[in-house]
Formats: structure tokens, C-alpha cells, sequence
């Protein structure tokens, strides 16, 4: 992890040939500045890690003079659709770049190495798969880390999971590379950030076995709230809607667990029922459940807060993963009431009277849908709750707010009001708005 890459003087060439002086931030006193980096790209938004990179970067933009390094997205030419300072893309070759152990850093680390020389930030906001290149960095901008999500964790519930032997076994050397990885990031910046409580109290004792424990704070994603109550028309029939990237496992596990253990009991109970599982990618496996009675699958709907709005209640019925199941706060979004279970909470705080539309089993699941699809009117209060819910707590202007005060306080040795230009911090988002 030590040095650059071996042909630094060439990316160095070929890397600030590509440099995106975008000239939509001022760079004045007042504004301080800012070293964004993320191995994913961050646009277009069609997936978990671009959803909070792109709203969390569009937020901080207001008060920060932002340089981004980021993998750029497939499709290029496109005007960049985020008010930064600069944008340097960085096209990076691996598998699974999220992962900073699956593949090569020295050019990510060597791209670091010149954007600091040259613009000299202050401080540094960095996503998962780039936090090594700041191990043994001490002349690196001090900062942030977002690891969004706890991946021993989710790499921990995998192996408990998976049936193979061999997958079992992958999983379980990754975990202790990713517990050192974590570790070693708790080191390195001043603050770890994730988006929910069950993969913070992960990542908190990975900190304390290095003494950093009290580094990892929570910040839950946001949601942008849909014009007027809803985004489109009520069904005229009872409806169910599960949405999310339907190859990626969790929701692959979460579909057939609804598919075949919850909806035959709600079917049963509502014969004129329906239920909608849409989402980007359905895998075949997935598009065949259509042949069960009363389901529709929906591959790559254009706008998914269409559907949410389609259905009389929404739900996550979330076995596996990690994070904040963004799905939930869509729907809230959508007014419309979420039955879930209790791992689907994970960085959410429920409205209040919500708390019984969780369920731990298939059986409590389907009669919480089955409740609120015999009585519409309470389904339409609690979809008007949820709403309100999201817009007092879950905004990307209060996720963001908390990540600016910990960048600002990122340095011990510097106050806000300190002659490094910093200032002070835009108001702070409600404690509880994790």
C-alpha cells in the first residue's frame, strides 16, 4: 500500500489531461475546500453506493468547493450532473471496487497523491473501496470515511447463510480481511460514518480493538419526498409492491421468502389481491415468479415511485444484508405504510403506532398486509404518517448536515473559526434524525 503507482509521471499526465474544471463553485475565501473520492461511480444513481455518494456530495457542494475523484460512469459525454469544482475520473480495474483489497490501489493512491499536490484541501470525504489509500498517509487531507454499510457484517450474515462449501469458505477469509480493513480505516480518518446501528456496533468494536471506537457515528440516508402526496394512482384493487435491484441477493433472498411463505396466506385471506415486485435486473429466477397467481414483475420500471404509489401497502420482508433498505424510505416517501421486518429497520427510526406492522416471521408479516388491506382508510393514515415521518427526519439536507460537522471538526488541533478558512458549520440535522 506504500508509494504510487510505478508509472506515476504518465497517469500523472494522462490523469490531469482528463481534469473537469467544471467552474460552478466560486473558489473564494469563504469556501473551503473539499477532496471527494469513491470507486463507484456516483451517476447515474442505479444503485445503493451512487444513491448517497450523489446526494450526500449535491448537499455538501452548498458550503464546499468540491475536487472529486471518482471511476467514471459507462455512459460518457453526458454534462456532470453535480455542482463540483473539478471532477477527475479515475477508471479503475477490478472486480468489486467497493472492496479496496480486490484491486489494485497504487493507481487510486497515485491519483490522491497528485490532487492533494495540486489543490491542497482541506479536508477529505472518501467511500468505501478508497480508504486505503489513505493508510500511512499522514500528509493526506484529515476527513471522513463512509463506509455506508459494515462489511464483515454483511460478509459475516453470507457465510451463516450460503449452503456451498466453497462460498462458505470465501466468505469467512474475507471476514477477517475486512475486519482489518475497517480497523485500519478507524485509524486513519478522524471520523467513520455508516448509515445504520446494527453495522455501526460492528464497526464500533472493530475500532475499540485499536482504540477508536467512539470514531464510528450513524447517518442515515435521505430520501427526496415526491410531488404532492403521491406519485400516481391508487390501484383500484388491493396491491402489494416489493421493490429493489432484483440480482442483488438480499432482494433475490427477500422475493422468494414473500413470493412463497407470505403471499399464499395473504392470497388466501384477499383472493382479489395483487402483488408487484419490481425492480432493475430481475434475475430469471425472479421474472418466474410472474407465473404465480396474483404476482407481476416488473423488470427496470422507469419510475419506481409509479409503483410505490400503484400499491396499497409496501413491503420489506429483508432475511440478509446490511445498510438502510432505501425501499423503506421510498415507499414512506409514497405515503404509503411499509410492513417490515425487524432487520429492515436497521438506521431507521419507525413513526410512531408503526411498530406493528413489523413482523419476524411469514405468518405476522402477511396478517399486518392483510389487516391493512381490509381497512384502506387506516392503510391511508399510516401512508400519511410515514410521509410526514421521512420529511421531518430523513432528508439528504440533515444526513448532510451531520457529515459537514464532523469534516469541520475533522482536525483536534483546529477549531471551526480557525485561520485555516474553515468556518462555521451549516445547522446541524436533530440527534435523532439517525
Amino acid at each position: 500500500m506504500r508509494g504510487g503507482s510505478p508509472n506515476g509521471a504518465v497517469l500523472a499526465v494522462l490523469l490531469f489531461a482528463r481534469v473537469h474544471d467544471t467552474g460552478d463553485q466560486p473558489m473564494t475565501a469563504s469556501r473551503p475546500t473539499l477532496l471527494a473520492v469513491c470507486t463507484i461511480p456516483p451517476w447515474p444513481v442505479t444503485n445503493g453506493y451512487a444513491l448517497r455518494v450523489f446526494n450526500l456530495l449535491r448537499e455538501l457542494a452548498e458550503d464546499w468547493a468540491i475536487t472529486l475523484i471518482a471511476s467514471p460512469p459507462d455512459v460518457q459525454g453526458e454534462e456532470i450532473p453535480l455542482p463540483l469544482a473539478r471532477y477527475i475520473p479515475l477508471d479503475l480495474q477490478g472486480a468489486g471496487l467497493s472492496y479496496p483489497w480486490r484491486f489494485d490501489q497504487r493507481p487510486l493512491r497515485a491519483a490522491v497523491e497528485m490532487a492533494v499536490k495540486a489543490y491542497q484541501p482541506q479536508r477529505a470525504i472518501v467511500w468505501r473501496g478508497g480508504e486505503a489509500a489513505w493508510f500511512d498517509a499522514p500528509n493526506f487531507p484529515p476527513g471522513v470515511v463512509d463506509l455506508i454499510d459494515c462489511t464483515p457484517l454483511d460478509l459475516w450474515r453470507g457465510f451463516i447463510a450460503q449452503r456451498g462449501l466453497r462460498v462458505r469458505y470465501r466468505k469467512l477469509r474475507e471476514i477477517g480481511v475486512s475486519a482489518r480493513f475497517a480497523a485500519r480505516a478507524a485509524r486513519s480518518f478522524s471520523s467513520v460514518v455508516c448509515a445504520g446501528e446494527k453495522d455501526a456496533a460492528w464497526l464500533r468494536w472493530v475500532g475499540r480493538c485499536v482504540g477508536r471506537g467512539s470514531s464510528v457515528h450513524v447517518i442515515s440516508n435521505g430520501v427526496v419526498l415526491p410531488d404532492g402526496p403521491s406519485a400516481g394512482g391508487q390501484a383500484p384493487k388491493p396491491t402489494l409492491s416489493f421493490v429493489g435491484t432484483l440480482n442483488f441477493e438480499p432482494n433475490v433472498d427477500a422475493a422468494f421468502f414473500l413470493a412463497r411463505e407470505i403471499w399464499p396466506v395473504i392470497k388466501a385471506a384477499c383472493p382479489d389481491a395483487e402483488l408487484v415486485i419490481a425492480g432493475r435486473n430481475p434475475t430469471p429466477e425472479i421474472q418466474a415468479l410472474a407465473r404465480l397467481p396474483g404476482i407481476e414483475v416488473q423488470a427496470n420500471a422507469p419510475d419506481m415511485n409509479v409503483v410505490l404509489s400503484r400499491s396499497w401497502v409496501s413491503i420489506a420482508p429483508m432475511r440478509s444484508g446490511v445498510g438502510v433498505k432505501n425501499k423503506v424510505l421510498e415507499a414512506w416517501a409514497c405515503s404509503r405504510p411499509v410492513v417490515l421486518t425487524p432487520l429492515a429497520v436497521n438506521g431507521l427510526m419507525l413513526p410512531a403506532g408503526h411498530e406493528r406492522l413489523m413482523g419476524a416471521d411469514h405468518k405476522a408479516m402477511a396478517q399486518a398486509v392483510i389487516g391493512l388491506f381490509r381497512t384502506p382508510a387506516e392503510a391511508l393514515r399510516m401512508g400519511r404518517e410515514a410521509r410526514d415521518h421521512v420529511g421531518q427526519h430523513y432528508t439528504w439536507k440533515n444526513s448532510a448536515a451531520r457529515v459537514d460537522a464532523l469534516l469541520r471538526n475533522a482536525a483536534p488541533d483546529e477549531l471551526a473559526h480557525s485561520a485555516d478558512g474553515l468556518g462555521g458549520p451549516r445547522a446541524a440535522a436533530p440527534a435523532d434524525a439517525a
